[in-house]
């Protein structure tokens, strides 16, 4: 961490920081804006979210007035190119000439450019790193293919992108020369360096997850929830997944297919217990917990939030009796953790070492190894259209890839916009053959793409 340290403050001495174009002005964004803003060595280049009067606002309240940046309006696109990315057939806006001199002309200025269109962070040579702060799966491919074609590294907090189409995005970033990377700070990398951390040291991983930090309600959604989200300064929408549940599946699915490790069961066991309690639950069954195998990613609603977790073991009686003797307990399991994880705030560590090492923070280990599945959240009528995830309609449920796969379900990354044929009661999985999906869909025509080439595919 030193040496990157070191390198960004030769950097900023050299007045050459690495440019940063950020999507998403939201709750991630604004404090990325605001944090970035003060690391040396670093620079928000670029913005472009499409609410414009949010973002205009949130400029303001950071002290950034008209004078200090350039508002490129997203009318002013002369059409699009379209263009073919590992077969798949890709349109992007494109800026008329005007437009594309004010950007050039701001970028050798060092004055920070806004824009309504996600076009803008691909039209700027000058920007060397993307973060994605948005959330949408749909958005996030359409940044991500972007991204990595234009030579841009890509720093994601897109969890929901890397669970559906992950190990297509690493291998083009690999074929690239360039990044994709999952951001430092989530959950799941949070809980990645605990388990590189006992993996390396020889350990055996019984079980890897996080701490929920608010309640578990699967009806949940934007009305119920429009209080609560008020209150925690987020989006109505983002707080439904966290609070049905579908985001701690979502970041132990992101865990599990960066390690290898699974689900118990679908679902996971959703325990609730205090950190204190976690080695006399979240072990084997012929140890009188829970667990029908070890090796699994799970999820904890209790005092351990919001940290991430690690249980292991070792057969060595040697390593035991020096465990002990450091106070971790008598075996045959122990308990490590990380008390917390500071979300994008730890986002320029993933920056830094993206753009100084060419090295990623995470990205899956191979195929996927478990998946994120659709479940109605309610009585659905054929007819109806699933919104989105944390609306109304639906939530997710993680299980392994095989098992989503031989049931044909449906990624929750893939359920906006889907079209149901048949009416789907309540809490039942939806399947391949429920919907009809767009196929206009950029994240699905990826995903189908990934699917073929996959060791792991069925059809």
């Amino acid at each position: 961490m030193n040496s990157l340290d070191k390198s960004l403050g030769m950097l900023a001495e050299e007045k050459k920081p690495v440019r940063i174009g950020l999507a998403g002005l939201g709750q991630m964004g604004r404090g990325l804006l605001s944090q970035i803003r003060g690391i040396r060595g670093m620079e928000i280049a670029a913005i472009a979210d499409k609410d414009v009067e949010a973002t205009l606002k949130t400029l303001k309240d950071q002290g950034i007035f008209a004078e200090d940046y350039t508002f490129i309006d997203s009318r002013v696109h002369s059409g699009a190119a379209c263009h073919t990315i590992e077969g798949i057939e890709l349109r992007v806006d494109c800026f008329s000439g005007d437009a594309r001199k004010k950007i050039a002309g701001a970028y050798k200025e060092n004055i920070l450019v806004y824009s309504d269109s996600l076009a803008l962070l691909f039209e700027a040579e000058g920007i060397d790193v993307i973060i994605d702060a948005t959330g949408s799966p749909e958005a996030g491919a359409y940044i991500a293919l972007n991204a990595l074609t234009s030579g841009k590294h890509l720093v994601t907090l897109n969890v929901e992108i890397d669970v559906t189409i992950g190990p297509f995005l690493r291998d083009l970033s690999q074929k690239q020369g360039i990044v994709y990377t999952l951001s430092a700070g989530d959950e799941p990398p949070a809980a990645k360096e605990l388990y590189d951390f006992a993996h390396i040291i020889g350990m055996d991983i019984v079980a890897a997850g996080k701490g929920k930090n608010n309640p578990l309600e699967r009806e949940a959604n934007p009305h119920s929830l429009a209080g609560y989200a008020q209150e925690k300064g987020s989006n109505p929408y983002m707080m439904t997944c966290f609070v049905d549940g579908t985001k701690s599946m979502v970041e132990m699915a992101c865990l599990s297919n960066a390690t290898g490790l699974v689900p118990d069961c679908r679902g996971m066991h959703e325990v609730r217990a205090n950190k204190d309690q976690l080695l006399d639950i979240i072990k084997p069954k012929s140890q009188g917990g829970i667990l029908d195998k070890t090796g699994v990613v799970e999820f904890v609603i209790g005092d351990l939030a919001p940290g991430v977790f690690l249980i292991y073991t070792t057969k060595n009686d040697i390593i035991r009796e020096e465990l002990k003797y450091l106070l971790m307990g008598d075996g045959p399991n122990y308990l490590i953790y990380r008390p917390y994880h500071l979300t994008s705030l730890e986002t320029p560590i993933s920056v830094a070492r993206a753009f100084l090492d060419k090295e990623p923070t995470m990205v899956p280990e191979g195929d996927l190894v478990s998946e994120v599945v659709t479940v109605a959240k309610k009585d659905l009528r054929a007819g109806e259209k699933i919104d989105r995830i944390g609306g109304y309609t639906v939530y997710g449920l993680i299980d392994t890839f095989k098992a989503a796969r031989d049931e044909e379900l449906l990624p929750i990354g893939l359920c906006e916009g889907a079209l149901l044929k048949s009416a789907i009661e309540k809490d039942r999985p939806i399947t391949y053959n429920d919907v009809d999906l767009s196929g206009d869909s950029l994240i699905y025509r990826i995903r189908k793409l990934q699917d073929k080439r996959s060791n792991n595919n069925k059809y």
